[in-house]
């Protein structure tokens, strides 16, 4: 709530706020399977929807941050089109975005609902043992998407397990601030493998975002050169 409401740049709250519910939705699925009284799926819920509703502003951003670092990586001269291309279109969207949500009170009020309906969960019963499970839980997702991205080396199965990737590297870093978490989990991976697993695995998306809007942008000239530049740095990045 503090970075939708901040006084911070648009994209800058965008992408503090989208971060902290990460954040807050990670703890939650480490009690998402205890017992009766931890049914987190509600706030879990409202969280993911506000999350998804600023996927597009976020997108918006990063896909023109992207196109500008690709250029100072290449060369300038051809993506300036593109840069200016997505500076308006992030611009379209963010006057759609306020004039739908001015301020992102809508949103704010909605994600103090979900604190609300944390606030009455008995947080106090939650055991060590259930949080380890939940982090054991975790690890296997992660596992499985791993599997699946190595066989099916896409776009969607490299995104889903860059998800996963990141909710765990969320998880193992709070969990020496948990009570009953332990200040080591054993068989816990490392943060710092995960963040670079997971910084890889980004930068292979973001790329693939510039990709596909670089495909419905009209009037680039040299898009095919463009797109050809682009496969190789996502190849780069995941190789």
């Amino acid at each position: 709530m503090r970075a939708l409401l901040g006084k911070k740049a648009l994209h800058t709250r965008v992408h503090e706020a989208r971060k902290a519910i990460r954040r807050a939705r990670a703890l939650l699925a480490l009690a998402e399977d205890g017992e009766a009284p931890f049914d987190v799926g509600p706030a879990d819920r409202i969280l993911q929807r506000v999350g998804d509703g600023l996927s597009r502003l976020r997108d918006a951003h990063a896909a023109l941050e992207t196109a500008r670092e690709v250029g100072k990586q290449t060369s300038p001269k051809p993506w300036r089109p593109v840069v200016e291309a997505l500076r308006e279109r992030s611009a379209v969207l963010v006057a759609q975005e306020l004039q739908q949500d001015p301020g992102f009170m809508r949103r704010a009020a909605t994600v103090e609902g979900a604190q609300h309906y944390l606030d009455q969960l008995p947080w106090a019963e939650l055991t060590g043992k259930q949080i380890r499970e939940g982090l054991q839980r975790q690890r296997q997702r992660v596992e499985r998407a791993a599997r699946r991205a190595g066989k099916h080396p896409d776009a969607e199965h490299l995104h889903r397990w860059r998800r996963k990737v990141r909710r765990l590297r969320m998880q193992v870093e709070a969990m020496p601030k948990i009570r009953g978490g332990g200040a080591k989990t054993p068989g816990a991976p490392k943060s710092k493998a995960l963040h670079k697993l997971s910084d890889a695995l980004g930068r292979e998306q973001d790329l693939h975002v510039l990709d596909r809007l670089l495909r419905r942008l009209p009037d680039i000239p040299h898009r095919a050169a463009l797109r050809t530049e682009l496969q190789a740095l996502r190849e780069a990045a995941t190789a």
